[in-house]
């Protein structure tokens, strides 16, 4: 990534849903869509344009379509390389999300000029990164060979990660987990605070 050059924000919406059993980009905490909590801390972390990849995003969101649907989130991923050059992602289901953290990543990217650089919390977060086009071709071919994830592709002993609190990165599959981030972002509130 260039000096002084924005990623573009990509809210992944493109899943399934199967635990949640209901659309979760469009399923509310706090008063406000998921997809729209993860959007706001992508544009208040200087991503420029903020888009949804593939799903049905709530408005103003603009959803791009999946050009390869049934691919998994690493072929969302692909498509919006392709589509926008480097890109700092994020999943829908992450409300949580601090723009704090998101910076960091565009951060360590510009230091250490890496392809990838994720997020790790009790666990590598694959899905919650900066991405520079130059992943792309490795990213490819992980998708031809038929991987589903970026964490298949991917070398985790040697992409470099910014440490984060699980509650920052809370992956929001159940009725109880929808519980717990407002929780969060009700304590955040109060505090006038964006991270934990």
């Amino acid at each position: 990534m260039a000096a002084g050059v924005s990623p573009a924000g990509v809210v992944l919406c493109g899943g399934a849903s199967t635990r949640m059993g209901s659309d979760k980009s469009t399923l509310e905490v706090a008063g406000r869509p998921l997809a729209l909590w993860v959007a706001q801390a992508l544009r208040a972390a200087g991503a420029h344009p903020v888009v949804a990849q593939g799903g049905n995003p709530p408005p103003p969101l603009v959803a791009e379509a999946d050009s390869m649907p049934g691919a998994g989130p690493l072929g969302g991923l692909v498509d919006s390389l392709e589509r926008h050059g480097d890109v700092l992602v994020c999943p829908t289901d992450v409300p949580t999300v601090p723009p704090d953290l998101l910076v960091a990543l565009v951060e360590l990217a510009l230091q250490t000029g890496a392809p990838v650089v994720l997020a790790r919390s009790d666990r590598l977060e694959p899905l919650i990164g900066h991405y520079a086009r130059e992943s792309l071709p490795a990213l490819r071919a992980g998708l031809r060979a038929g991987a589903r994830g970026p964490k298949a592709v991917l070398d985790s002993t040697s992409v470099p990660t910014v440490p984060v609190a699980a509650a920052d990165v809370l992956n929001v599959n159940t009725l109880a987990d929808l519980a717990t981030a407002e929780a969060i972002l009700a304590a955040r509130s109060a505090t006038g605070s964006q991270a934990s």
